[in-house]
């Protein structure tokens, strides 16, 4: 069965309007394409599973020809890589460094900004979240380095936000290391019940503040929590 895709996809697909060079509009349409095609993978593999998926699952999903398919991925393997580069490189995107500069929003403020955009994305589209938690870690040793060091920048970036804290009087002294990824943890599972248990979850919002508050609030000097 083929799945459905948004207007938003759908128009990604479509010829670009205005006067523009040739080129230009043939770079648009191939990108446009590739989309599309990965658009479909995610929801093979998301239903299937990366091993029990198969180029033909995928070919068939998105209704085009098996040579369309290799002119943008050179195997199953070539597409699922894209699919994980696509979800962390947009992680990337939307976890910002803390802003100590004076004029800027309290970092507690810009922490919990963080922990909700990342988290909008993964609910807004679970099956990517699903290959993100479920597949990619144990596929094999590749995938996983790819993961880890995405995960390693990550929990970076939260310690080093603990040591700026830590230095204003926000935080108490702590193992940065350990409690860096006991929160990172802890948003990764909470990530994975908003997306496999969506029906039994409050809101988004309510979501952030309680992982603000259980997550974060507990490595707070106590001044800062008054």
């Amino acid at each position: 069965m083929r799945a459905s895709c948004d207007t938003n996809t759908a128009r990604r697909w479509e010829k670009p309007a205005g006067r523009k060079g040739r080129v230009v509009v043939q770079k648009e349409l191939k990108e446009a394409r590739r989309n599309q095609i990965l658009f479909f993978a995610k929801h093979v593999f998301s239903q299937k599973g990366y091993h029990n998926a198969s180029v033909s699952d995928i070919i068939e999903s998105a209704g085009i020809a098996r040579g369309t398919f290799y002119l943008y991925f050179t195997s199953k393997r070539d597409i699922f890589d894209s699919l994980l580069e696509e979800v962390l490189k947009e992680l990337r995107q939307r976890i910002k460094p803390i802003d100590l500069n004076p004029g800027a929003p309290d970092p507690l403020e810009q922490v919990k900004a963080n922990i909700g955009r990342v988290l909008e994305f993964l609910v807004r589209d679970p099956e990517l979240t699903k290959i993100l938690l479920h597949q990619a870690a144990g596929l094999d040793e590749r995938s996983a380095a790819v993961l880890q060091a995405f995960y390693d920048r990550v929990l970076s970036l939260i310690e080093r936000s603990l040591e700026h804290g830590i230095r204003m009087g926000l935080v108490r002294p702590c193992q940065t290391r350990i409690v860096a990824s006991c929160i990172l943890g802890t948003m990764k599972e909470v990530a994975d019940q908003l997306t496999t248990r969506r029906e039994d979850m409050p809101p988004l919002e309510t979501v952030v503040e309680e992982l603000f508050n259980f997550g974060l609030r507990g490595v707070f000097a106590r001044s800062a929590t008054s």
